[in-house]
C-alpha cells in the first residue's frame, strides 16, 4: 500500500458522522492528506496553523474549520503546546439524504468552496449557542439511553442547521485573513475547475507565465504535493465521484482528463486500492 493510499484509508468513515474530542499534549507531525468525506473541526486551544489547498490559517479558539472532501490539508502545531479540538467526520451522502429542496445541509461546505475560505469565526453569542450543541452531542455519545441514536442525529442536524443559518445571515463569518501565494492558489483553482483540460507542466507554465521549475518548486512548498501527483489524484477522485453517481467508468475517466483508460485504471487502483469497476 503506498503512502497516499495509506493516508486516505486511515481516515475511512464507517458511520454517517463521527465526533471525536481530541487533546494532544505532544502533538504529532502530520502528512499532507485528504479524506473521502467532509471534516469539521471546532478548534479549542493550541498554537496551530492549518494549511488547506495552498492557504494557511492561524487558528484562534472556537474557530470552525471546514475541510471539503478531497481537499488537501495539514495542521502545523507548535511544539510544547496542547492541541485540543472537536473533529466531525461527515458523510456527504448523509447530508444529501437529509436535505430538502433548496435547504441543503452541506451549505456551509459549499459556501467555503465559493468563498475560497475555510475558517468560520462567529460572534461570541452565536459561538456559545453552537458550542452548547457540540457539548450535548459529546455527552449523548457516551450514554446508552432510550432513542439515544435518534437523539444524536437530531443534535447533529440541529448543529448543521444553526451553522448554515449563521453563514446565510452573515457571510462575513468566513474569515478572510489567510497567508497564501496568490499565483499558486490561482493554479490550484484552475486545476480543480478544469480537470478535463491539458494540465501538463508545460501548459500550466505557459498559462500562468511562470518558469516550469519555479512553479513546480513553489507548488510543492505550498501544498506538499508535486504538481503531477496533485493533478492525478484530483482527477481520480473526481472520476470516482462520477462513477458513484452512476456514470460509466470509461466516460468518467475521459471527463476527468484521462486520455487512456488503462492509465486511469492503474492510477485508480494505486490510489484507492481497487479497480474502477469495483466502485
Amino acid at each position: 500500500m503506498n503512502v497516499r493510499q495509506e493516508a486516505l484509508k486511515s481516515g475511512y468513515l464507517l458511520e454517517k458522522f463521527k465526533l471525536f474530542h481530541l487533546k494532544d499534549d505532544s502533538p504529532k507531525e502530520y502528512e499532507y492528506h485528504y479524506h473521502d468525506f467532509h471534516k469539521l473541526i471546532w478548534f479549542i486551544s493550541g498554537e496551530v496553523e492549518y494549511h488547506i489547498e495552498g492557504k494557511s490559517y492561524k487558528l484562534e479558539p472556537h474557530d470552525i474549520l471546514l475541510v471539503n472532501r478531497g481537499e488537501i490539508h495539514k495542521p502545523f502545531i507548535k511544539a510544547g503546546t496542547e492541541y485540543e479540538r472537536y473533529v466531525f467526520y461527515i458523510s456527504p451522502d448523509y447530508l444529501d439524504e437529509h436535505s430538502e429542496g433548496e435547504d441543503v445541509l452541506d451549505l456551509c461546505f459549499r459556501m467555503a468552496l465559493k468563498e475560497q475560505r475555510n475558517v468560520i469565526r462567529l460572534s461570541p453569542s452565536k459561538s456559545r449557542m453552537l458550542y452548547e450543541t457540540v457539548k450535548l452531542l459529546e455527552g449523548a455519545d457516551k450514554e446508552e439511553v432510550y432513542a439515544g441514536e435518534m437523539y444524536r442525529r437530531i443534535l447533529f442536524l440541529k448543529l448543521l442547521i444553526e451553522l448554515n443559518r449563521c453563514c446565510i445571515s452573515s457571510p462575513e463569518v468566513f474569515h478572510k485573513i489567510a497567508r497564501y501565494d496568490k499565483k499558486i492558489v490561482e493554479i490550484i483553482h484552475y486545476i480543480n475547475e478544469n480537470l478535463a483540460m491539458d494540465l501538463t507542466i508545460e501548459a500550466l507554465s505557459d498559462r500562468f507565465f511562470l518558469s516550469k521549475y519555479h512553479m513546480m518548486r513553489k507548488f510543492k512548498d505550498e501544498t506538499g504535493y508535486s504538481m503531477h501527483q496533485y493533478v492525478l489524484e484530483k482527477r481520480v477522485l473526481a472520476a470516482r465521484s462520477l462513477i458513484l453517481a452512476g456514470e460509466g467508468a470509461a466516460i468518467a475517466s475521459m471527463e476527468c482528463g484521462f486520455r487512456d483508460y488503462s492509465t486511469f485504471s492503474r492510477a485508480y487502483k494505486k490510489l484507492l486500492g481497487k479497480l474502477p469497476s469495483e466502485g
